[in-house]
């Protein structure tokens, strides 16, 4: 539950109760128009006892079920970054699960899209409808029916997308963005194309001389897509979990007003 600060201490709320029992599921907001708010995921009818002793009621129906968006996916990759142009995922996976080596040891952003249904009964002025994507590794920027959402960096990774959905067919699209180590490692399965100093006992190993190739522009007679002038990963090291794993849920909220705080 959130409680906003206030100039007054009779604004405060004291409890908060669904059916007559202690709940914490609910979120309290203060209201532009100085009103509390009350967003609820659960039925039932929610009490609000404030500091002053007013005690605030309504209730709150059945709401639809959350329900998981399932495969198929296709999922995306930027030219010239060692992967496929796409591939399809009939589940979510990590990148370095996937047996194709470009998605193995991908780096970068990434970009998956697919449509689903929203039934009708999700649709209602006073609900919220959360798109929660789960797992995310390591960000991501999420787009629905062509509205932006922005980049959700930290869990919970959702958003309230009740702007921008219909009923029936919407277009989803998910840019995730993972870590360099994934590429690196990939870049170890291939032949060295520079030196290394033999004589250096600490971590890693530093660089012995700028190679030639790069010197004169050339890309990697290995065939690498990355260079670094201090080597930290061996062919050997575990790849990171990389990409969307969600399980990408819709979940609704209801929304209620129940009057303005003194």
């Amino acid at each position: 539950m959130v409680f906003l600060k206030s100039s007054t201490n009779l604004n405060r709320v004291l409890s908060l109760t669904r059916n007559g029992q202690s709940d914490s599921s609910a979120d309290i907001t203060f209201g532009f128009d100085r009103t509390l708010q009350l967003a609820a995921a659960k039925s039932g009818v929610y009490q609000l006892t404030t500091a002053d002793g007013k005690a605030l009621k309504t209730e709150i129906k059945p709401l639809p079920k959350p329900f998981v968006i399932p495969g198929p996916w296709t999922l995306s990759f930027p030219s010239n970054a060692g992967a496929p142009d796409h591939v399809f995922l009939i589940q979510l996976i990590s990148w370095p699960q996937h047996p194709l080596a470009g998605v193995k040891y991908f780096s970068g952003t990434a970009t998956y899209e697919k449509t689903f249904d929203l039934p009708t009964e999700f649709i209602s002025k006073s609900r919220r409808i959360y798109l929660d994507l789960g797992k995310v590794e390591v960000i991501a920027q999420l787009k629905v029916n062509g509205h932006d959402f922005g980049t959700l960096w930290k869990s919970p990774f959702e958003s309230d997308i009740a702007s921008a959905v219909n009923p029936g067919e919407n277009k989803l699209e998910i840019k995730v963005t993972n870590l360099w180590p994934d590429r690196l490692i990939g870049d170890e399965q291939l032949p060295e194309d520079c030196q290394w100093r033999a004589d250096w006992s600490g971590s890693g190993l530093p660089l012995a001389k700028w190679p030639q190739w790069l010197i004169e522009g050339k890309p990697s007679p290995t065939g690498r897509l990355t260079f670094i002038t201090w080597k930290h990963w061996t062919k050997d090291t575990a790849l990171l979990v990389s990409g969307l794993l969600g399980p990408v849920t819709l979940r609704v909220v209801e929304q209620r007003s129940l009057g303005t705080t003194p």
